[in-house]
């Protein structure tokens, strides 16, 4: 007779996304995240203010000509680049203090990326756009 027992019931849980990992990972490196993700805030807040100085300037100050439209956009894109790193920041503060992951794997997370990444390029194709106006005219 065969006395060997194949269950598993014998073998324990070793899997790197349980709860002692977790909360081992939370104690470990959410001070440096905090930290990182404080001073970005303050960046972000920064820009904020800067765009929407620049936004009152154009909009409310300033005869519109196709420079100033470019910049007016420029301006536009990036507040919204900085306003969405702000609430990225924000969520991950939230969810480094209370020790829980919001949005890691989900399809949320997915949408976030791809709006980032529009405003980002967005604010680069800008640039790249008033760079070559002023180049051509230049020649």
């Amino acid at each position: 007779t065969n006395t060997t027992d194949l269950s598993l019931s014998y073998t324990t849980s070793g899997y790197s996304d349980s709860e002692a990992v977790n909360q081992s990972w939370c104690t470990t490196e959410g001070y440096s995240m905090l930290i990182i993700s404080g001073v970005c805030i303050g960046t972000c807040l920064c820009g904020l203010v800067g765009n929407m100085m620049v936004l009152w300037l154009l909009c409310f100050h300033m005869k519109k000509s196709p420079f100033i439209v470019y910049v007016l956009n420029l301006a536009v894109a990036d507040f919204s680049l900085l306003l969405f790193l702000l609430v990225n920041l924000t969520l991950s503060i939230i969810s480094t203090v209370s020790c829980t992951f919001l949005y890691e794997h989900s399809l949320t997370n997915y949408i976030l990326m791809d709006l980032f990444l529009v405003w980002y390029f967005a604010s680069m194709y800008l640039l790249t756009a008033m760079s070559l106006e002023r180049c051509l005219s230049v020649l």
